[in-house]
């Protein structure tokens, strides 16, 4: 039994050694700064407003509002932690909002994978792939004038953060919000109509007034913006540089649901290090970029990742080691 899974293990090895690259994470080598991405899906609609609006994630009555996204939309997030989202009104609006506080009792967000836009189901439970992850839950306080007016189009309100992180491997999105609605005025967000190219195969959505809905009716796609984060930490505090390539044993291990992987840059190299699960399948990128000498720390959040033996490789000029972890959750 030992040697049969050592003989497995060094075919993972073998597999992990020639798998393609990927797109990197966007670390900023001069700064040491992890970066941040904002992405406005529909990607065309960045700097142009909406063609509609919607009634649905700034209703005063309760809403279960479901956007399924194209992986299409999102290929500048893959590895990346996506930790908040926000709207922003049309440019109908001729004022500010809110114009005075409101608060939700209960305004929570959940993300998965995603059917295609295109085989959307009005039984929100049908359009779930893998494991529904809920990143956001409880009170939501929306200050006074959050959500600007007078622009074209308008500026995004202030970034509704997500608890928990959840990292993005590629493939379709869906964001499902579930709000019990408040006292006040309701606000429409500017939105993508039916009928427009794009809506049913690059993003989709549907929706129904309650806040514990099962199905429901096609709506319009609410322009949303994206917040999301590199998993590199950076360079640690010490100014020694390291006299050689090295790759530490993550901690914690086991882990649940996220784990720190150390490692040092002896010489400036074009640096990744990936995620690949028993089989040799790359599961996520957390590095590729062209790095510096240094000690550097970077974070795989597993959220919505099956328990599981995993691999993580660094790979930096000629430098290549790979050691395994254990993800239980």
């Amino acid at each position: 039994m030992r040697a049969g899974f050592t003989s497995f293990v060094i075919i993972v090895l073998i597999l992990i050694s020639t798998s393609p690259s990927a797109r990197g994470s966007g670390y900023n080598p001069e700064t040491g700064q992890s970066a941040t991405v904002l992405l406005v899906v529909p990607n065309s609609y960045t700097a142009t407003p909406g063609t509609a609006t919607f009634l649905g994630p700034l209703a005063n009555a309760p809403r279960t509002y479901q956007l399924l996204i194209n992986s299409n939309q999102l290929t500048g997030l893959v590895g990346f932690n996506l930790n908040g989202l926000t709207w922003r009104i049309p440019v109908s609006a001729t004022g500010n909002w809110p114009s005075a506080e409101v608060i939700y009792t209960n305004y929570d967000i959940y993300l998965s994978g995603s059917v295609a836009p295109s085989e959307r189901s009005l039984t929100f439970a049908n359009n779930i792939v893998g494991t529904q992850t809920q990143v956001r839950s409880g009170e939501l306080r929306i200050a006074e004038n959050t959500y600007p007016s007078g622009g074209n189009p308008n500026d995004f309100g202030d970034e509704i953060t997500f608890t928990t992180p959840w990292l993005y491997n590629g493939g379709n999105l869906l964001i499902e919000i579930r709000h019990t609605g408040f006292t006040g005025t309701s606000r429409s967000v500017d939105a993508i109509g039916t009928a427009i190219s794009g809506y049913g195969t690059d993003f989709s959505a549907c929706w129904t007034g309650n806040y514990t809905g099962t199905s429901g009716a096609q709506g319009n796609f609410g322009v949303v913006r994206l917040t999301a984060d590199s998993t590199l930490v950076g360079i640690s505090e010490s100014n020694e540089i390291p006299s050689s390539f090295k790759l530490s044993q993550n901690y914690p291990n086991p882990f649940n649901p996220s784990t720190k992987i150390s490692f040092d840059i002896a010489s400036a190299e074009i640096v990744t290090l990936r995620i690949y699960d028993v089989m040799g399948r790359e599961v996520a990128t957390l590095v590729n970029e062209n790095l510096n000498p240094g000690r550097y720390n970077a974070v795989w959040n597993a959220s919505g990742i099956s328990s599981n033996i995993y691999f993580y490789k660094l790979s930096a000029g000629e430098f290549i080691e790979t050691k395994q972890m254990m993800l239980v959750k």
